[in-house]
Order: structure tokens, then sequence, then C-alpha cells
């Protein structure tokens, strides 16, 4: 491995890839530290492999976070932005309700442009390398590897969080901030199932329920969410799950008990619903499997409208796509995403304690951090006015 580079980038996801081919355009070098066998492996699973790469309807109530911090953030770096910058890449868009992809459905073009573009510009891109270990000496970093030891003037830790181990999560990043002088947040699993109790979910596994999830600890309801609610062995997943797994996982590390609601038919009020079974029964209204469920069940209208069961846990971080929790975003500076612990440190993407909901706004903070990263190295580096993602978009 060479001894020295301008950047060294740990981690070649998302942000590590974008953050990367912004400097080298800039003509400055960079090396890119993946602990995978390759560059970009769990952004080529995102969205089931469609890559939601952004949203149109954008604001902070999309994330858990430092609402005045992701504010500014958010400013600066807007949808439309982001789109332009991966047209720039060769990234045609199409758009669905505000839900941004690739032109061909796919992930693998995203992650493709990414590498084609640090390719350009001359990034070392080094797979199969875990960093180890981060030592400071004057006005250099040095990054002990598995490949040997490499020197830096700038530092990028585009890591990742611990969420989704078989694509590459494991949180070493944080162990890197902590060296630092960071703190992490507790962590926890975000956008994935949750576990529930109850003897029926095998007997209604795999059924797809069209209703509204919601969330209740001591009789207090917490949040709750329409749409697809998909039924698995072991409990309930599907995007308004997802959207609640955080509240559900914070609830119950507080020792609270929660309970999950399903409203099989959110647009019907109890006295229609009520009159509908008296005509009609519930056939009509629910997945097959569910009917012999249900009509055990005492009550069966009330049934539909509040279907009631314990919360046991999440689906841990193994299956989650986000992790929840991290490095507090205010160590950071959000023009910058510089460290306020280490200078010439930057913090990038699921690294820091923000997450967002399902629909591309994960992807477009990782993107979000890459351009502010390499936007402020740019600026040091080379005392210009403009910075590389001006030029780029």
């Amino acid at each position: 491995m060479e001894q020295y580079c301008d950047v060294v980038i740990i981690g070649a996801g998302a942000s590590g890839l974008l953050c990367g081919g912004l400097l080298a355009e800039a003509g400055i070098s960079v090396t890119l530290l993946e602990k995978n066998a390759r560059a970009g492996k769990k952004l080529s699973a995102t969205g089931n492999g469609r890559c939601n790469f952004t949203n149109l309807h954008m604001d902070t109530d999309c994330y858990y976070g430092d609402a005045v911090w992701l504010r500014e953030l958010l400013a600066e770096y807007p949808p439309e932005r982001i789109i332009r910058q991966f047209h720039k890449l060769g990234v045609y868009h199409r758009e669905r309700e505000g839900y941004v992809y690739p032109y061909t459905n796919q992930a693998v073009t995203v992650v493709e442009a990414l590498q084609d573009y640090c390719r350009r510009g001359g990034v070392r891109v080094v797979t199969d390398c875990k960093a180890v270990s981060v030592r400071p000496a004057g006005d250099r970093y040095y990054v002990r590897t598995s490949q040997g030891e490499l020197g830096c003037r700038y530092l990028v830790l585009a890591a990742g969080g611990i969420a989704a181990a078989e694509l590459g999560g494991s949180g070493s990043g944080y162990k890197l901030a902590r060296s630092l002088g960071h703190r992490v947040h507790k962590t926890y699993p975000a956008l994935t199932g949750l576990q529930c109790g109850g003897d029926w979910w095998n007997r209604v596994a795999g059924t797809r329920v069209q209703g509204r999830f919601s969330l209740r600890t001591d009789g207090r309801d917490l949040a709750g969410e329409c749409g697809e609610i998909q039924i698995v062995r072991d409990g309930v997943s599907g995007i308004p799950v997802f959207q609640l797994c955080r509240v559900a996982a914070e609830a119950l590390s507080a020792g609270g008990m929660v309970e999950g609601v399903i409203d099989f038919v959110p647009a019907m009020e109890r006295t229609e619903l009520r009159s509908w079974i008296g005509a009609h029964g519930i056939a009509g209204l629910v997945p097959k499997k569910w009917i012999p469920v249900l009509e055990g069940l005492s009550g069966s209208w009330r049934q539909l409208k509040e279907f009631t069961f314990p919360i046991l846990g999440t689906f841990g971080m193994e299956r989650a796509q986000v992790t929840m929790g991290g490095i507090p975003t205010e160590e950071t500076n959000v023009e910058t995403m510089e460290s306020k612990m280490a200078r010439n440190v930057y913090l990038t993407g699921e690294l820091l304690d923000v997450d967002g909901r399902c629909g591309g706004y994960n992807l477009h903070f990782a993107w979000s951090c890459a351009m502010a990263a390499a936007e402020a190295i740019c600026q040091r580096e080379k005392g210009e006015g403009k910075n590389a993602s001006d030029n780029a978009v």
C-alpha cells in the first residue's frame, strides 16, 4: 500500500464513494478503504435493489435527529441538487409520488456510476482492507489497516453503522471516532420489523394487510402509519412497521410495555364497519388466512379496528436497514462535516446520530454529508472560493 495521500476515506459506501469522486475531480489524491470484497455492497441492495436515492418531499420531519442542525444541511443540499449531481454522473432519474429512483430502476446503475466516477478521477480503492486504528501525528493522521499503515492530511470517516452485518455493518467507525475524542449515543436497529407475541402468526404468515399499524404503551398511543403491513412468522414487517420500529425500540429500552395495533379497515368508521359485517361478514375485508383467527376472538368487528398484540422486540441489527443512534451531530460542523474534536477529520452518513424514514431519506443524508465534506476539504486544500460540488452541479 502507498504510504501517503492527501485524503483517506474509510468506507466505500454511498457517502464514501461520492466524497472520493468529488475530491478526485478537484485534483486531490484519495485512497478509499473498504473492509468488504467490493465497494458499494450495501448500496447495491438498497430499496430492494432499486435504490430510492432521494425524495422530493424533503423536510426535517422526515428524520430523527437535531432538527436545527438538519434544517441547515437540507437547505444547502435539496433533492434537486442531488439529482443534478447524479445526472452529471450519467444517472437519469424517474420519480413516483416524490420518490426518486434511477431511471433503470436498478441500484447497480448508481453503484457503477459512483465507481466509474472514482476510477476516472484516480481514486485508489483498496478492498478487503479493515481500518484498525487512527493515530494523529502533527498535521497528519496515520491509519493502521489489515494491509499496512497509510498517512494522510485529511481523514473522512464514512464507515457506516452496525445495521445489516451481511452487507458490511460492523460499527468499526464508532471505535475510530471514539479514539479521536467523540462520544457515541446508544445504537438501536431502525427500519426493520417487530417481533410480536401471540400464537397466530404462523397461521397468517405470508399475508399482506392494507391497513394502519400503530404503537401503544401504558394505554397511550405513540404513533401510527398507514400502508401495507406484511405478516411474517415472528411478527410484522413492511414500511408502516419500519417507520415506527425506532419508536418501539426506544420505548422497550426504557422498560415500557409496548403493544402493536392493526386497524384492518382504517377507511371505515366503527358504525359503518359493524353495519358492513352484519350484512356481509368479514370475508371481503381481510386475507383468507385471517378469517378463522379473527372469528375465533370475541367481537370480530372490534378486532378489525383494534387487533392488539404485545411487541417483544425488533428483528435486530442483522435485519435492520439503518442504525439509530451514533455520533452526536453537535460534535460536527454542519457546514463542513468536520469534527469539532479533531481538525481535518470529517464524519459522514450513518455514523452520525441521524436516521431517516423509508423513502430515500437516509441516502439523501449520506450524499449531503459527502458533498459538504468534499467541499470543505477542497476549500481548505486549495484556498478557493468555489468548491468541488459547485463545479460538479
